[in-house]
Order: C-alpha cells, then sequence, then structure tokens
C-alpha cells in the first residue's frame, strides 16, 4: 500500500472494472451531459483507453462509470493519482470538478447524501486542445494518451481531516526534522496532536494551527541516513484524534561545491537513463510487474539514476525507487514550447499549477534529488523569462531542499542556466547534425568537451555541476549491417560506448541521463518519417524491453565505473 497511509478512515480503491463507452463526435466535451448516454463497454481502471484494441489511435471523449458503496450522510472525496487529458466528473448526476494535465493527483468531493450505494461518472477526451489543456501539444516526441492512468481511491472524510504531511530534514545526521502539517477545512486553533516515528513511542505536543497550516520541528529516534547505497527510510505517523496520517521518508542532504553534486556531504556521480512510463499495451499506465522489471533492467546496467521524462512520476515508482536507492529527477509536463507559450497566462498559470502539484505528491520520496521543467523549451528567448523565473521561484520556495535544474538544449545561448543548481545539457553528437560525417562517432569526444569549455569560461556557471541529460542514437531492435551504419546495433553500441566512458573518466561531468532506457510510441503523424515505425529508437532496450547490444555496453562501462571506485575507497 502507496503512502501516506490513513488508518481512521474509512477508504476503498476503486481499481478494477468500469463501465466505459468511446465518443469520437463528442464535438465539444464541456457542454456534454452524461445523463442517458449507454456506457455497454468494460475497462479495466487505471488505463489508457486508446491503448486497447477497440480505440487505438483515436482522439475523442470517453465516458467512465461505476458505483461504490459510502456511508449515509458521509461526506468524501475521490483522489484520482492521474487521469488525462482534460477530465470532468460527475457524483451522482452532478458535476463535481475538473481537471487537467494528467500525470498530477487531484480530489474530487463527494458531497453526502443518504442513499448508500453512490455512482461516478468521468468524462475524459484526449484531444490537443488549447482552452482545455494547455500544457499537451501535438509536436511533443512522446505519444500523449488519454484515460484514468493512476489509481484511484476514496476517501470518507471526518470533519477534521489531514491534507498534508511533509518532513523535511534540517540535520540529517542528528535526526532533526521540520513537519508542516495542514489541516482542512481551514482550521485555526490549538489542537492536541500524537506523534510517533518508525512505531515507537508516541508524543503527545499541542500544536497551533493558522488557516490549516502548521510547522513545527521534531527529532527522530535513532536516525539513519539515506543514499543509494544504504536506502534507509523512517516512517512518522501523526494522529489528530478525528484523522491520522503516515508518512515515509528518508535523512539525507543535498548541496553543490566545485562542480559537484554532494549527498551527505560526499560526491556522488549520477549514471543513469531518461525513462518514459511507457509501453505499448499500456501506454503510461504501467502495471506493478513492468515497473520491477524496469527497475531490475535499470540495476543491472548499473544505473543509480533515472531521469522520469517528460511529466510527474508515478508514486509506485518513487517508492520503489526510495526502497532501492535509485536517485530520480523528476519533471513536470513540458517538451520543446516556445514564446508563444510563455506569453501566455494561461499556459503560466497552468504550468505553475501542474508544477506545485508535482512537487506536493513526491515531496516525501528521498529518491527524488532534482525539481525539473519545460524540456528544451525556447530558453533563449527573452519573452520566457516570466515563466522560467516563477518555475525556479516556486521551486525553491516549495521544495527548498532539492536541487533545482532544467534539460536545455540552447546551451550558449540560454539566459536562465545562472538561476539553478545543475546545468542540463540535451545534447546529440554523432547523432543529429551528422549526415555528411563517415564516422559520426569521432564527433562525440570534441562536442562534450566543447561543451564543458564553454562552462569553463562563463564565471556564474563555472561551480555549476554539468549533467547530460540526454545523449544518444537509435537502433532498430534486430538491425544489423557490415557497414554498422545509423539504425543498426553496432553503431548505437559504439556511440554509447564511447559517451559512457567519457562520463565516467571525466571529473567535470557531474553525471548523464543516456536517451534512453526504452523504445516508446511517439508520432501518429507525418512527423513519424523521422521516426522509424512511429517509435523513438534511442532506447538500449526495444519498447517489449528485449536488450540492444548497447545495453551490455553501457553495463560494462558503469559497472566497471563501481568497482573501481570501490576499490579505491577500501
Amino acid at each position: 500500500m502507496s503512502y501516506p497511509r490513513y488508518s481512521r478512515r474509512r477508504q476503498m480503491v476503486l481499481d478494477g472494472i468500469w463501465e466505459f463507452c468511446f465518443l469520437p463526435d463528442c464535438g465539444d466535451p464541456e457542454t456534454l451531459d452524461p445523463a442517458g448516454i449507454e456506457t455497454p463497454d468494460p475497462i479495466p481502471v487505471p488505463s489508457a483507453f486508446d491503448a486497447y484494441p477497440a480505440w487505438a489511435g483515436r482522439r475523442g471523449t470517453a465516458l467512465y462509470r461505476r458505483r461504490f458503496p459510502m456511508t449515509p450522510g458521509r461526506a468524501g472525496e475521490l483522489e484520482f493519482e492521474s487521469a488525462g487529458m482534460w477530465v470532468r466528473v460527475w457524483i451522482d448526476g452532478v458535476p463535481c470538478g475538473e481537471h487537467t494535465p494528467g500525470y498530477v493527483p487531484f480530489t474530487i468531493p463527494v458531497p453526502p447524501a443518504d442513499a448508500p450505494v453512490r455512482e461516478v461518472t468521468v468524462v475524459v477526451d484526449n484531444r490537443q486542445d488549447w482552452k482545455r489543456a494547455p500544457l499537451y501539444e501535438r509536436f511533443f516526441d512522446f505519444y500523449c494518451y488519454g484515460g484514468i492512468f493512476r489509481s484511484v481511491t476514496l476517501y470518507e472524510l471526518p470533519e477534521l481531516f489531514f491534507r498534508r504531511c511533509e518532513v523535511t530534514p534540517r540535520d540529517a545526521a542528528a535526526g532533526i526534522v521540520s513537519v508542516k502539517l495542514e489541516l482542512a477545512p481551514a482550521f485555526t486553533g490549538e489542537r492536541p496532536l500524537r506523534f510517533a516515528f518508525d512505531s515507537g513511542a508516541e508524543l503527545e505536543q499541542s500544536v497551533r494551527f493558522e488557516a490549516g497550516m502548521a510547522e513545527l520541528e521534531l527529532t527522530v529516534p535513532s536516525p539513519r541516513l539515506w543514499s543509494p547505497e544504504s536506502p534507509q527510510l523512517h516512517t512518522l505517523r501523526v494522529d489528530a484524534g478525528t484523522d491520522d496520517v503516515t508518512v515515509r521518508f528518508g535523512l539525507r542532504e543535498l548541496r553543490t561545491e566545485a562542480g559537484r553534486i554532494l549527498l551527505n556531504g560526499r560526491p556522488v556521480k549520477l549514471l543513469g537513463v531518461c525513462r518514459h512510463e511507457a509501453h505499448p499495451q499500456f501506454g503510461p499506465a504501467l502495471p506493478d510487474a513492468q515497473i520491477v522489471q524496469d527497475l531490475q533492467l535499470i540495476r543491472r546496467l548499473g544505473c543509480n539514476f533515472v531521469r522520469g521524462v517528460h511529466y510527474p512520476q508515478d508514486r509506485r515508482f518513487l517508492e520503489l525507487c526510495d526502497e532501492l536507492g535509485i536517485l530520480v529527477w523528476e519533471e513536470s509536463l513540458g517538451w520543446g514550447q516556445n514564446r508563444t507559450h510563455f506569453t501566455d497566462p494561461i499556459f503560466v498559470a497552468a504550468q505553475l499549477e501542474q508544477t506545485r502539484a508535482m512537487i506536493r505528491a513526491s515531496y516525501n520520496h528521498p529518491c527524488v534529488i532534482l525539481r525539473g521543467f519545460l524540456n528544451e523549451g525556447e530558453s533563449d528567448a527573452e519573452e520566457a523569462r516570466n515563466c522560467y523565473e516563477s518555475l525556479i521561484r516556486l521551486i525553491r520556495e516549495e521544495d527548498p531542499g532539492r536541487l533545482v535544474t532544467y534539460a536545455s538544449f540552447k546551451r550558449r545561448t540560454d539566459l536562465f542556466l545562472d538561476q539553478v543548481d545543475v546545468i542540463g545539457y540535451n545534447t546529440y553528437p554523432g547523432w543529429y547534425n551528422a549526415v555528411d560525417d563517415e564516422n559520426p562517432v569521432e564527433q562525440v569526444l570534441p562536442k562534450m568537451r566543447s561543451d564543458i569549455a564553454f562552462l569553463q569560461g562563463r564565471p556564474e556557471l563555472r561551480d555549476k555541476p554539468l549533467i547530460f541529460s540526454e545523449i544518444g542514437g537509435g537502433a532498430i531492435y534486430g538491425w544489423h549491417d557490415v557497414l554498422n551504419g545509423p539504425w543498426t546495433e553496432e553503431f548505437q553500441e559504439e556511440l554509447l560506448r564511447t559517451i559512457c566512458r567519457e562520463v565516467v573518466r571525466n571529473r567535470r561531468i557531474a553525471g548523464v541521463a543516456l536517451w534512453q532506457f526504452c523504445d516508446c510510441r511517439t508520432y501518429n503523424c507525418g512527423r513519424a518519417l523521422g521516426r522509424p515505425r512511429a517509435f523513438n529508437n534511442k532506447g538500449l532496450f526495444d519498447e517489449y524491453r528485449r536488450p540492444k547490444r548497447a545495453a551490455a555496453a553501457v553495463a560494462a562501462v558503469f559497472s566497471g565505473y563501481w568497482k573501481k571506485r570501490a576499490r579505491e575507497e577500501k
């Protein structure tokens, strides 16, 4: 069971088979009245409806419906961990809320009623529409699905209940933490609370709340530091009498110094991959078994790091990374937006809203060490200043214990690199812009070293850690040719071996997120002419997780680095 946990509330996970119908010619879903519309098809929740054979690749409006038991006279809420692209929810035929974008959790109030069985109807629209879903675009280089992607849970709520519990290490080694609490409705006054770490003895303390918020300092008994080598985790239970909440967290400290990332005061090199939550049969709604298999393959590569692209991550994935000691870069939804977006107040407001929701959803996960946003945005445009600076400021205010970054492909013309903690570069030497070269791999080292020299030449960037946040090249699984040219497994193998060797040898490189872990579905239009099979084929594994030759090459280099480091530390 995921965290946070609530033992005093009555709750029910609503995953399973729902009633469904697809309405391809719905028109404007905001004017849709679902009353009287039949839902004859069964569909599992969570899932992406347009990953199924009956609706594969189709754009339009989908209708979900199911009934659930609830105590008469009690109010509650439905928590959707993720749904998209645009969602409106009815309870017993009455509209109760809507949401966009996907990939972040949201709640819908369930008003009290006398009936012991209630009905929820969810309308989901997967069409790109600037008015309804301003963060999605047709040009994204990953397929945008529709559906209820993650779990749905019903909570029956007491009159006073916990909305948030965030634990921030202040002195990790000593176990001193700051605990921020939110009680809803917005309560003001003194409240006696009981606290217990790791199922230990309870401590009772009276806490003052202002407009539902309170913050206090506590000390964890027998504190244990969290690290990739020793991913020790603690729990905190807070009981207010009417409601309680249990969260899990880790004690660790992050900072940067002289071009390095320091975790608990020790330099850490990030060796990893970019990973989409994607599968050709499931879309972004991966089953538990697939998430575990992915992480086993990632560890077998010798990785200690994953960049979750290009949207907030499933908390099941983050919880497993907490337990396994895998470090994570998490970023809010964005890909290639430009000055047209950055000057639109609706887009900027939506970016801020979803980034805040991402932070609050994953705040207690120690695996998340980097917060990012707006992958490959037009960050060399002055019109981007308000959006970029607002996002940087928001992350620092909401989550001061983590490092701020974003993946830039502007590099030398980027306007905002001086404001982040860690510089992320997306670059593809030896792949793009190498069409006339007999041996494109020869481009790799000069290009990587040129980027590093550029940083060294700018005083305001000189001491910032550098991560190659995307780098790599494509291969079609099973394609071999005597010339070993692009798209062969042999070409990708040589390219990535060269990249990885430079990463582990060059002290100025703080980390790498190879593009990418596995092939994933992308454009279903004319843009696919540059993407064979309508997949982004730069994965170390294909979309069914079959390894290409490059996987073994990367594993050899990364594993060799860890063995050498272990010998040096003896």
